[in-house]
């Protein structure tokens, strides 16, 4: 009893010692700080798996991890030109200059389907599957609905800011943690789908894949065609 209640004490001033560090103060409390740091360590991740799957590659001899490399690599390419731009520019400081960047990183981010539809023919044709070894895989399963929820309450709460290059960060998130979703599907199959149908299998991978496909076609769209509207405007509004 003694000891649970030291370990409650340290958890009590451990988290109070978060709480007083001014950069988690000013995470938590800044949007723009957020998206700074958050857009960076995506980026690094992004990076971290480009090299992974190049090297993979390159020693296995497979598209399997080529595929994937582009992938992040396009992922990767979007969000440095979104820290490349909020570098040199304050977030809200020039809502022309963000639209013209969010309507860029949304015409690059629909080239994301050409590698998403390389991995689903890999996976539905050679029978390329993911697989997570015991346990990990109900952590992965854990950490992918997260994500993706959290990428939806993202799109949701940003929306309020008016900032498109905020908007577009939570359009990628949502779209990397989509991807996960298809890669946890085939990972859930090769785990668990002894009693299930090859047919049945690929059938759910060629849906999945095609409404990732279609949601991340429709939040491209939708964000350029939003960019054109308000750049026109803004010429229509300047003498």
């Amino acid at each position: 009893m003694k000891n649970r209640k030291n370990i409650l004490q340290y958890c009590k001033l451990a988290k109070q010692e978060i709480r007083n560090n001014p950069f988690v103060t000013r995470y938590f409390s800044d949007v723009t700080f957020k998206t700074h740091v958050s857009l960076r360590r995506s980026l690094i991740i992004n990076l971290i798996y480009i090299i992974l799957n190049a090297i993979s590659a390159i020693v296995y001899q497979t598209h399997w991890f080529a595929i994937f490399a582009i992938y992040y690599l396009i992922l990767a390419l979007i969000r440095f030109l979104l820290i490349r731009y909020e570098g040199h520019h304050a977030i809200g400081s020039d809502n022309i200059g963000e639209l013209k960047r969010a309507r860029l990183c949304a015409y690059i981010l629909m080239t994301v389907n050409l590698a998403l539809t390389g991995a689903v023919l890999m996976m539905l044709f050679m029978d390329r599957r993911f697989e997570y070894q015991g346990y990990l895989i109900y952590a992965v399963a854990l950490y992918t609905f997260y994500s993706t929820t959290t990428a939806i309450i993202g799109i949701i709460k940003y929306r309020k800011y008016n900032s498109p290059i905020m908007s577009v960060s939570k359009i990628i998130h949502l779209a990397a943690a989509l991807v996960s979703m298809l890669f946890l599907e085939t990972a859930m199959f090769a785990q668990f789908g002894d009693n299930t149908p090859k047919e049945t299998q690929n059938l759910f991978i060629m849906l999945t894949g095609g409404g990732i496909s279609i949601i991340v076609v429709v939040m491209s769209i939708y964000t350029i065609v939003y960019s054109y509207k308000e750049l026109k405007k803004f010429k229509r509004s300047t003498p």
